[in-house]
Parts: structure tokens; sequence; C-alpha cells
């Protein structure tokens, strides 16, 4: 078993991270170009006020809590494989970010590919920026450079717009009602599309598992690619080749006993949920485990194994202590 880290190992992951740091501005720029972060710690956590939300920042770990009303359930906001921020991908980008203002979700997720150029990425964040005040949090998949990545978020933040979250830095979200631990970048190294695209470690994992036994509420692992699963229906299938998902994340998700996921990266598995297994679960339906592939918030035509052709999906993840269920959005055909 390669992920086994407990509690008491956590105390070893600290005591080796970097001295705390003064602020969480030098915090972003010390890990600007890092995968996925060491955990670290200010030496004194930063509260600020967005909108109708009070932030707490503490290096990798970020609080979240409403200063108005609290929903009595909990939403995010699922999004991946964006690719570009051609016309008709924003439009429908904006369409889901109507839905999920509508839906009143937490925060909504960027699970990677959302492009390969820099500028399609500064172009996108600097949307998202403006686009809606809620927490965005995003990682890189298998086809970004970590450095523009990075980069574009950071750019955005240093302009004021600190809902956006890296979540390669930020790995944790304490969210009110939900928890988010992100894994960013992606497990074969044979995929990735660029030098210098990120290629996580077991670390890297270990240390999801550590920050998933704090939270004080379910938690949904945040990652590019899918755990290794079994059949057709699965996350992870692809027509030909079979299940590509990493056995590792798998392995992690059942020892760390996290109930919730969204992965992105096997399009043609887009648009539905299932167990650890890979066992299908309706839309609609709530379930104590639930682990979903939102496909991609692009336009592109992509044929489904569930049988549909996508031309642009998101979809919603509702989480609560008796479980989850998820909603798909579909766009219409052009």
């Amino acid at each position: 078993m390669r992920h086994a880290l407990a509690l008491a190992a956590w105390v070893a992951l600290e005591a080796s991270a970097a001295e705390p740091l003064s602020s969480q501005a030098a915090f972003d720029e010390a890990v600007q170009y890092d995968c996925n972060a060491r955990p670290a710690a200010l030496a004194a956590p930063e509260t600020e006020t967005l909108g109708e939300r009070r932030y707490v920042w503490n290096g990798t770990t970020v609080q979240v809590r409403r200063t108005g009303k609290v929903p009595a359930t909990v939403k995010l906001g699922l999004l991946a494989g964006i690719k570009d921020f051609e016309p008709e991908t924003k439009a429908l980008l904006e369409v889901d970010l109507r839905e999920f203002e509508a839906r009143d979700v937490e925060a909504i997720v960027v699970g990677g590919d959302s492009g390969e150029q820099p500028e399609v990425l500064e172009a996108l964040y600097g949307f998202l920026a403006t686009a809606t005040a809620r927490p965005v949090l995003a990682i890189a998949g298998n086809t970004e450079r970590v450095g523009a990545h990075n980069h574009a978020l950071l750019q955005q933040r240093l302009a004021g717009h600190r809902h956006l979250i890296n979540m390669g830095s930020v790995r944790r979200f304490d969210g009110q009602g939900v928890d988010v631990v992100a894994v960013s970048g992606y497990h074969d190294q044979r995929y990735l599309h660029q030098t210098g695209a990120c290629l996580y470690t077991d670390r890297a994992l270990d240390e999801a598992a550590a920050l998933a036994a704090q939270a004080d509420d379910p938690v949904v692992l945040l990652s590019h690619g899918p755990p290794r699963q079994r059949g057709d229906k699965a996350l992870d299938f692809v027509p030909g080749i079979g299940n590509v998902g990493d056995p590792a994340l798998g392995a992690l998700l059942e020892k760390a006993k996290i109930r919730f996921g969204a992965f992105g990266h096997i399009l043609e598995a887009g648009g539905q949920g299932t167990d650890l297994g890979g066992r299908p679960v309706a839309p609609g339906k709530t379930v104590p485990s639930l682990y979903v592939n939102q496909g991609s918030a692009n336009t592109l035509p992509w044929k489904l194994n569930a049988g549909p052709t996508s031309h642009g999906l998101a979809a919603v993840l509702t989480v609560g202590p008796k479980g989850g269920s998820y909603e798909v959005l579909r766009a219409p055909k052009p």
C-alpha cells in the first residue's frame, strides 16, 4: 500500500516544512512554480472579507465562511476540460455560471485541461475573476505547463481577485459544510502534453490523505484524472483500451475514507457518477459515497460511453452528512 500516511505522519510533514511565511502573498510567490505545494503555514493566519465570504488564509489551507445566510445543502459547481477560450466556449461558460448561481453553489471547481497556451489560461482566469464572486478552485491537468497555469492565477490574485484559488498551492479548501482537498496534475508521464506539465508524486497523495484527516466536514477529492475502477461504466473507461485510472488514487480514497470526488480527463466517461468501484449512480440519487466525472465544458462534440454525444458538459455536486448526489448540465447541440 503506497499511501498509508496517518495523523502521526502529518506531524513529521509539518516539521519538515519550511519556516512559517509572513503573509499569504509571500506564500503565493514562494510556491508559484510548484505542482503541489508542500504543507506550510503562515506565522499568523490572515483574515479578509471578499463579498459575502470571510477568508482565513494559512498557507496550504484556506477557511471560507459566508457572512450571510447559509444554505441548507452544500453544492459545488464542477467544470473541467475547458481547453480553449473561443467565443463558443466563453458563451457556454456564461451559461454554466448562471446555472451555478441559480443553485447557490459554495464554490466553483475547475478540474484541469483548461488550456495549453499561456494566453488561453490568462484569458480564462481573467474572465472567471470578474464573472463570478464565488470561490474558484482550480488545478492543472495533463495539458497545462505548471508555470503558465500558476502564473495566470497569480496575476489575477495580484490584481485583487483573491477568490481565485490555485489548489496546487492551497491544497485544502475548508468550506462551509464541505472540504475540498486537491491533487494537481496527472499520474502518467506518457500523457503529459508539454515539458513542464505536472506529474504528481506519492508524496502529493500522502499529503492529500493527511489534509483529509484534518477535515471537519465531508471531503471531496479534486484531481484531474480518476482512480482506477472496473468495467465499461467506470469513470476511467476508454473504449478499446479499458480502465486507465490511477490505482494509487483509488487506494488513497479507500484508505483515507474519502467518500466524494471530482475527476475529469476521460472525456468519454463524462457526465456520470459512480461508486468507488465504478458502478454507475443515477443523477439525483443520494448515495453514501459518490465520484463524478463532470465531462468537458467545451462545445466540440464528443461521443460518450453512456450513449449521447456531448456538446459541452458541467455538473453540480451536492454533499451532505448522509451522502451526495449530482446533476449534469448538458449544452444543446449547436
